[in-house]
């Protein structure tokens, strides 16, 4: 290792300081390889149980999201965002992840009864769900949060459906709306004529704020405004509440 970082003895290496309980050194280890091997899976895998250990579940799942971009069936990185989501109260997430990790791996007890868990919450939770009245009021409870700038929801057309936005309110989120109608459709039929696929989320950096767009289906899209500097994990976790809460609205309103 010393010889060269990317040398593949890190893992072993980086285990032997974990089984001695010397978690910062293991890290350490895990981020100088991975810097020059980012595609490492198991490396990604061990960063994450680590981070895990120490207390630090953002890191963690961060972590375990690299995994599923490099192995979307990797039990542990489904298991270890199944029980994140559990924790964090996000069911459907929770459900989406524990479900495949059960697939994978249907004697594992752990796995199957936090299944059980995150189906009995979404379920409560959909027993719950408020009709919102307010259309501008939907992302409320994001509002708190003082990296979350605001969300709403457009049709194909940039027609804002739901949300606002904290500086400027519903009159900005038309006009940014609007503009993003057009440049959207246009990033859409782009990848659409280089059969790239389906389109999964924009993202947009600027220096006064990060906006990211995703998809929520038929022609209804989600758009996220946030901080400058909000960290990727916590704009994972924020649009996926955002796009709960969306759907929630949706389903009582436009179907």
């Amino acid at each position: 290792m010393a010889r060269d970082p990317a040398s593949p003895s890190f893992v072993p290496l980086a285990r032997a300081y974990r089984r001695q309980g010397l978690h910062e050194a293991a890290i350490r280890v895990c981020l100088r390889a991975l810097e020059r091997q980012p595609e490492h899976v198991e490396g990604h895998v061990l960063l994450g149980a680590l981070y895990l250990e120490t207390g630090d579940l953002e890191r963690a799942s961060d972590e375990w999201s690299i995994v599923l971009r490099l192995e979307p069936d990797h039990f542990d990185a489904h298991r270890g965002l199944g029980f994140f989501y559990l924790e964090r109260g996000d069911p459907e997430d929770a459900e989406r992840h524990l479900s495949r990790a059960a697939q994978l791996r249907p004697e594992d007890p752990a796995v199957a009864e936090a299944l059980r868990l995150a189906r009995e919450r979404r379920a409560a939770g959909a027993d719950r769900r408020p009709v919102h009245r307010d259309p501008t009021a939907v992302f409320g409870p994001l509002e708190e949060d003082a990296a979350f700038q605001g969300a709403f929801v457009v049709d194909g057309q940039g027609l804002v459906l739901a949300g606002s936005l904290k500086e400027g309110g519903a009159g900005r989120a038309v006009r940014l709306g609007a503009i993003l109608g057009e440049t959207l459709a246009e990033a859409i039929r782009m990848v659409e004529h280089l059969s790239l696929g389906g389109w999964e989320g924009v993202l947009l950096r600027t220096e006064q704020s990060t906006v990211q767009v995703s998809p929520l289906g038929r022609e209804w899209s989600l758009v996220v405004v946030a901080a400058p500097d909000a960290p990727d994990g916590w704009l994972r976790r924020t649009t996926s509440q955002a796009a709960e809460l969306a759907r929630a609205y949706l389903a009582d309103n436009h179907e």
